[in-house]
């Protein structure tokens, strides 16, 4: 899914998933609210062909669940990639990037890796894009291939081979706001300007191509499955490239706060979004979260159930970040077993039924905390 993007600063951290791109006025003018403390992250490539470089973490750690789930009668299954089969139990293909560990002991570089059908990671890619003092966040495309990133000082956009190498600088105007998003492997959306006054911007990888596809816009977005997705407290809405777009008014139980969409089927059907409590001050530590597959269509929920007992209660534990939406409906979440006073994150891959109930959950590779779900 666009994840996705994830920031690299001393600290990377997924940062995807956010909200709407709209090729009218009426679209950009809904209002849209933040979540304090949360993370929020395209995921229709197939992972890279390349024979692995090394051999892994032996993260197998898959372990069947059971669980409950569905505030509301699910609707019916999307058509999404079609990995793995209608009516599969088995995990998909799964790509992760994990970050560059600059300045510490290991110093370890940005890595791409393959999960194989033994429950493996393996690694198929290694480098340092974005290795520069004047570097924003880190974006890295859906195929592990390239990454984006802004260079403040120099005004610039800066697409790479993921190695670094074969780069392509685009230079922009005025301030550089938004990180850069992968629409797919081949595209990049950024935003510029100030305030609520952002405009966005898509471009080839190659620098070609560039489109303005808003001006005005609101806050900076979040990408998944080739979708533009805006949050608000109580509102989702969504577009494309070619000015389809949609708001959707998620019917959530009273007293939840949309915190970010993780996951866009490709067809814009259905979504994974998390949802949280409020708390005075607004921190996250004392947030229940409750992440829910969300039909477009309908606004109907189907609540995700929480892998432990413990999240049920404010911990500030399990907002899902990213994802893939299957083609039998069901889904593979990358949820934060963490909370925001960790000061890292602690993943783990659940795979779910359209229904909401837990089939297996999967570890991330080890090492480096701070990555993402690429695919």
């Amino acid at each position: 899914m666009n994840l996705g993007p994830f920031t690299h600063t001393t600290r990377p951290a997924s940062a995807r998933r956010s909200g709407a791109l709209a090729g009218t006025a009426a679209l950009l003018l809904l209002t849209f609210g933040a979540a304090a403390c949360g993370t929020a992250d395209p995921k229709t490539t197939p992972a890279p062909t390349e024979t692995a470089t090394a051999t892994a973490v032996p993260a197998t750690g898959d372990t069947p669940a059971a669980g409950t789930g569905g505030s509301v009668p699910d609707a019916a299954p999307a058509v999404a990639p079609a990995r793995p089969a209608v009516g599969s139990t088995q995990w998909p293909q799964l790509t992760w990037y994990t970050a560059e560990e600059s300045g510490q002991k290991q110093n370890d570089p940005a890595r791409i890796w393959r999960r194989t059908a033994a429950g493996t990671w393996q690694v198929v890619r290694s480098g340092r894009p974005g290795d520069s003092t004047d570097a924003g966040p880190l974006a890295v495309s859906p195929d592990g291939r390239r990454a984006a990133w802004m260079e403040g000082s120099a005004r610039r956009l800066v697409i790479s081979a993921f190695d670094g190498t074969k780069r392509h600088v685009i230079p922009t105007q005025g301030q550089q706001t938004c990180a850069p998003s992968w629409l797919d492997s081949g595209r990049v959306l950024y935003g510029l300007g100030r305030g609520k006054e952002l405009t966005l911007i898509a471009v080839n990888a190659d620098g070609t191509g560039q489109k303005v596809l808003a001006t005005h816009h609101p806050k900076c977005p979040t990408v998944s499955g080739g979708w533009i997705a805006q949050v608000g407290a109580q509102t989702v809405a969504i577009g494309d490239e070619r000015g389809v777009r949609r708001a959707i008014s998620p019917r959530l139980p009273a007293g939840l706060v949309i915190g970010g969409v993780a996951a866009i089927s490709g067809n814009g059907q259905t979504l994974v979004i998390s949802a949280h409590t409020t708390s005075p001050g607004g921190c996250g530590c004392a947030w229940r979260f409750r992440n829910y597959r969300l039909d477009a269509a309908s606004g109907a929920v189907t609540e995700l159930a929480p892998l432990d007992p413990a999240w049920k209660q404010p911990t500030g534990h399990g907002q899902a970040v990213d994802g893939v939406v299957l083609a039998d409906g069901g889904l593979v979440v990358q949820v934060n077993a963490g909370t925001p006073s960790d000061g890292a994150p602690a993943y783990r891959l659940v795979r779910y039924t359209a229904s909401g109930r837990v089939l297996a959950t999967a570890s991330v590779p080890a090492g480096q905390p701070w990555g993402g779900l690429l695919g």
